[in-house]
Parts: C-alpha cells; sequence; structure tokens
C-alpha cells in the first residue's frame, strides 16, 4: 500500500525530461493515471479489461487483468494512492443504462485482480433512446480526491459539462449535477492533484479536428472553483483522450490514433500563474 508520505515523495520528484515512446499495443489509449510509484493506462472501447502498468519514466512493467469485469467502454482511470478506479461509462449513443466504476487496491503482482463495482446513472436523463453525437449524457472523465469521485459529462448537445460527485463505496447511485460548467468543447479526461487541489479537464473542440485544449481549475469538497479557472492549448491538435499529474507541476496527455495524428503521449507543465 501506498502511504501518504510515499505518495508526496514521489510527487515532489523531479520528473522525468521525457518518456519513452507509448507501446503499439496501446494505440487507442483512453485513460492515464500516476498512482505516486507508477503509471497505469488502458485502452478503448474494443480492448478487454486490463491495465497496462510504467515507470514513471514510460517503461513497460507488465499488465494486469480484471477478474469477471467486462470492458465494454472504459474511458478513464484514477488513483487516490490506495485504490485504482476505473470508469466503464463511455456512451456515444445516450442509451447506456449502466453506468460504471470498478475499485480495485492498486494491484502489486502480475495475477488477475479483483473488482467491486459502483454503478451510476444521472438523474437528468430520463430517454434512453440511441440519439448518436446529439445528447449531453455521454461520460469519459472521472477524478478521486481524498473523500470523493467526480465524474465530468461530455456534453455533444451544448458543449458544456457536468459536474456529478459519488461516493467510494461500492453501490448503486442517482446522482444529480452539483454544476454545469462552461468548457465549449467535449471533455475526454480529467484529473486532480492531491497537493495543490488542482483539476485539469482535457477536451477538444472543431469535430473530428480535434482541436484540443485543457482546462485548470481548482477543486474542493464543494466543488470546481470555475470563476478562475484558465483554459490552455498545450498540444497540437490529436484525439487526445488521457491525462493524470504525474508530479505536483506537471501533467501527462495521451491521444489516440485518429486520421489526425498518430498515438503518443506528452508532457507539459501548465504556466506557474495557474498554481
Amino acid at each position: 500500500m501506498v502511504t501518504s508520505l510515499m505518495l508526496a515523495a514521489a510527487l515532489a520528484a523531479p520528473h522525468p525530461p521525457q518518456l519513452r515512446p507509448l507501446p503499439p499495443v496501446l494505440d487507442e489509449i483512453s485513460g492515464i493515471a500516476w498512482d505516486g510509484r507508477q503509471l497505469w493506462a488502458h485502452n478503448d472501447s474494443g480492448d478487454s479489461a486490463r491495465l497496462f502498468r510504467f515507470s514513471a519514466q514510460g517503461e513497460p512493467l507488465g499488465q494486469v487483468r480484471f477478474s469477471g469485469v467486462r470492458a465494454r467502454d472504459w474511458e478513464d482511470v484514477a488513483s487516490d494512492g490506495e485504490h485504482l478506479f476505473v470508469a466503464d461509462c463511455g456512451n456515444n449513443r445516450g442509451n447506456r443504462e449502466d453506468l460504471t466504476i470498478y475499485r480495485t487496491p492498486i494491484p502489486e503482482g502480475e495475477g488477475p485482480v479483483s473488482a467491486v463495482p459502483i454503478q451510476f446513472s444521472f438523474a437528468e436523463q430520463t430517454d434512453f433512446s440511441r440519439k448518436g453525437y446529439t445528447h449531453n449524457f455521454d461520460c469519459e472523465a472521472l477524478v478521486a480526491t481524498k473523500e470523493s469521485l467526480w465524474v465530468f459529462s461530455k456534453n455533444w448537445g451544448n458543449g458544456r459539462s457536468r459536474v456529478y460527485k459519488l461516493p467510494k463505496i461500492p453501490g448503486s447511485y442517482r446522482v444529480e449535477a452539483q454544476q454545469s460548467l462552461p468548457v465549449w468543447g467535449y471533455i475526454s479526461a480529467a484529473d486532480w492533484q492531491p497537493q495543490t487541489g488542482k483539476l485539469a479537464l482535457l477536451g477538444y473542440r472543431g469535430g473530428l479536428n480535434f482541436n484540443a485544449f485543457v482546462w485548470i481549475a481548482d477543486l474542493t469538497e464543494q466543488g470546481v472553483d470555475w470563476e478562475h479557472a484558465k483554459e490552455y492549448q498545450p498540444v497540437g491538435d490529436g484525439q487526445w483522450e488521457a491525462l493524470t499529474w504525474i508530479s505536483p507541476d506537471t501533467l501527462l496527455l495521451g491521444k489516440e490514433s485518429s486520421d489526425v495524428s498518430d498515438a503518443g503521449w506528452q508532457l507539459w507543465q501548465p504556466p506557474k500563474a495557474t498554481e
């Protein structure tokens, strides 16, 4: 188990100047999480229920498989230093009624891991007919804070993102949005930095041109301080679908293979003014 002191020391350590290239097996990378010692990543829909493990330098360290779990549309992974939380909530067509977050202790070995489900639904959604890319109930971004889980919707219809708060305890929850954020794009990933309290939201706009952006704001247990949020364009166009804080001042962003870019990952440090 990673103690709070170990986690703080790891996050405060200097980050590597560059990462090894993303391996081809992750050409559909959709989620990344830093647990204080190592990186975890997974593919988008179409892969099996597995996580890939990496060192801080991006060196592959194997993979772990989830026992008895189907990966319908894994979209994000988060860590609170003790557990990993995998969000199986991709909902492009707007008709899913089985949104689930899987919780497992941070794996230590190579064997299969068991996970417990945290099931949820959006209180605002009453129509589950198939709609395509026109609705506001897609779900691709998950954050784990010290006390809670936070889900950020991907709104195809209005370009905003609703904020939902869930407990980390297994169960079934119908949750109401606490906020609606004017991100003016499609949120594809999120992460929270425990030392600074900074939330990072990754997304894109411009349709299939994938004009990427990152919003950074403060997140507490009371919600997001959007009044002081700032937007950046840290990377070139591409289907950027994953990000995680690997230190208090450095983000790692990952992109899927698409018509406009190859798969890969990249480190980025937000300007100091955001701290």
